[in-house]
């Protein structure tokens, strides 16, 4: 399936962050350099490309990861070549938690936002910052046939932020954890807003839940990886239409077992 855990290998990365352990998976690092790839980036552009994506994914899974812990599981953090995974056993409780390891439709939804919230939250810190330095303007566009920001025109600034490098690697922070967190919101699944929209749909219609959460995430997943495509995008359309080939096979699956989950 789509957006599921890899298998380890002997080149993954392993790393404990506030006693969460996190594997990383050697893909993550060449998917996130092609992703950074262009004609007009130099180098240095593209590793701090890469450097942002890794902080941004990490705080993203981290966010989920901190807030499974605290409803009292045991959670993990996979980085993988199409982004992250926050892991939990839901019959292993947290050392660290409270105690109140319980699922509920509520505790997913709240998981789910997490990541996005802790990106969105991210991107805030990073806002203040541009704040405090003091930018009097700044434009943006996209590198040709790529969802990647660059900048070409900022006002006055001061310190770091004089550097080019310095505030590229701003904008792609910017552009990661706003951009791409409400992307993520969008009721696709596996997406963490697909996730959360079918908790929505259980709370109203248990019955046919799973079959019209996965029609609406069809629907959307087309839509989205057209307008990818139109705009000239060169992952976004595949990616979306992968998520849209999976939730097709998913709702064929949940209509042989009359609309419940098969899984």
């Amino acid at each position: 399936m789509f957006l599921t855990e890899p298998r380890q290998t002997p080149y993954d990365l392993h790393f404990h962050l506030l006693n969460i352990p996190v594997r990383i998976h050697p893909m993550f690092w060449l998917v996130s350099a092609l992703m950074g790839f262009a004609a007009d980036r130099t180098p240095q552009m593209v590793l701090l490309w890469i450097v942002a994506v890794f902080i941004s994914i990490l705080v993203h899974e981290m966010g989920h990861a901190i807030v499974i812990r605290y409803f009292g599981w045991e959670p993990s953090v996979v980085l993988y070549s199409f982004g992250g995974l926050a892991i939990h056993n839901p019959y292993v409780q947290s050392q660290y938690g409270p105690g109140r390891a319980r699922r509920s439709k509520w505790t997913q939804i709240i998981i789910s936002a997490a990541g996005p919230a802790a990106g969105f939250l991210l991107a805030g810190l990073m806002l203040a910052f541009l704040a405090g330095t003091r930018v009097a303007s700044v434009e943006l566009e996209w590198f040709e046939g790529t969802n990647i920001p660059r900048w070409y025109k900022l006002g006055p600034s001061m310190g770091l932020m004089s550097k080019p490098n310095v505030f590229f690697f701003i904008l792609d922070m910017l552009f990661i954890n706003i951009w791409w967190g409400l992307i993520n919101l969008l009721p696709i699944w596996p997406l963490d807003g697909g996730k959360i929209s079918r908790e929505l749909f259980q709370m109203v219609d248990g019955g046919q839940a799973i079959r019209n959460s996965l029609m609406l995430s069809l629907i959307c997943a087309i839509a989205v990886a057209i307008w990818a495509f139109q705009a000239e995008q060169r992952f976004m359309p595949i990616f979306f239409g992968f998520m849209a080939i999976q939730n097709y096979q998913e709702l064929s699956g949940s209509n042989r077992y009359g609309g419940n989950n098969p899984w």
